[in-house]
C-alpha cells in the first residue's frame, strides 16, 4: 500500500488555525504529553463522542513531531454514505478521508488480521495511529462496549498503546463553540505494551483481544491515565 505525503502537508497546514481556533473558543486544553516523551510510535486508543475527535487529536500533537503525520483508523467507507450526516455525507469520501490519513477498515472479514491489514502495515512502516476502541462514536456520552482491535493492533505490531482521554467533545455545536460554552480537554494516558495485556501468550484469540481491548477502555473511561 503506498501513503503519499498528503496526509503530513494537510495536517500541518490545518494545525495553527485548528489549535489556535480551539484555544479560543474552547479553551483547548492538552495534559499528559510528558507519557510521550520515551515513545518513538504509538497506538493512540481514544474514547469518541464526537466527528471532531480525530481533529482534536491531531491539533493535540505537534505537526513537526515524531508522531506526525498521524494516521487512522476509519469505518468502512460506505457507512459515511448517511442521511444522519446530512451535507457532510457527499464530502466524506474515499481521497477526502485518506486526504487525512484516515483509513477503512476492510469490509465483511471476520478476523481482525484481514480487517486491519493496512493499518498493521502502516504502524509496521513506523507511523503512529490513532483509532477509536468503540468503533462508533457514543449516541450519548457514554461508553460502549471495545473492540478487539486495539489490542489486536498492539500485539501483531509490538507496539505500545497510549490511552487518551476526550473530555466536551459530546454534544458540541456551533452555538456552543462561538458562545463558548464547552471546554476541550485531551490527556494523553501512560503507555500500555503487549505484555502489560498478554504476558507472555502468542496463542491469542479474539476474545483475549475483547478483554485486553476492555481494560484499556477502562483506563479512558475511568481516567486513570
Amino acid at each position: 500500500m503506498h501513503y503519499s505525503y498528503t496526509p503530513r502537508i494537510v495536517q500541518t497546514i490545518a494545525w495553527l488555525p485548528t489549535r489556535l481556533l480551539l484555544m479560543f473558543f474552547c479553551r483547548f486544553k492538552v495534559t499528559g504529553t510528558s507519557h510521550l516523551k520515551k515513545l518513538s510510535s504509538a497506538i493512540f486508543a481514544v474514547n469518541h463522542a464526537s466527528e471532531l475527535d480525530s481533529i482534536l487529536i491531531t491539533a493535540a500533537l505537534s505537526p513537526f513531531g515524531k508522531f506526525s503525520p498521524l494516521f487512522y483508523v476509519l469505518a468502512p467507507y460506505e457507512n459515511f454514505r448517511h442521511d444522519r450526516f446530512g451535507w457532510r455525507q457527499y464530502i466524506y469520501s474515499r481521497t477526502f478521508f485518506n486526504a487525512w490519513g484516515a483509513y477503512a477498515v476492510a469490509r465483511g472479514h471476520r478476523s481482525y488480521e484481514r480487517s486491519l491489514k493496512d493499518h498493521v502495515a502502516i504502524v509496521s512502516k513506523g507511523h503512529s495511529l490513532c483509532i477509536f476502541p468503540e468503533g462508533r462514536m457514543s449516541k450519548d456520552g457514554q461508553h460502549t462496549k471495545a473492540h478487539g482491535g486495539v489490542a489486536y493492533l498492539c500485539a501483531a505490531t509490538q507496539v505500545p498503546i497510549v490511552p487518551v482521554s476526550i473530555s466536551g467533545s459530546f454534544g458540541l455545536s456551533p452555538h456552543h463553540f462561538i458562545r463558548r460554552r464547552k471546554k476541550l480537554r485531551v490527556s494523553f494516558g501512560k503507555a500500555i505494551y503487549p505484555n502489560d495485556l498478554f504476558g507472555a501468550r502468542t496463542d491469542l484469540s479474539a476474545e483475549d483481544y475483547k478483554i485486553a481491548a476492555e481494560k484499556v477502555l477502562e483506563k479512558i473511561s475511568t481516567g486513570s491515565l
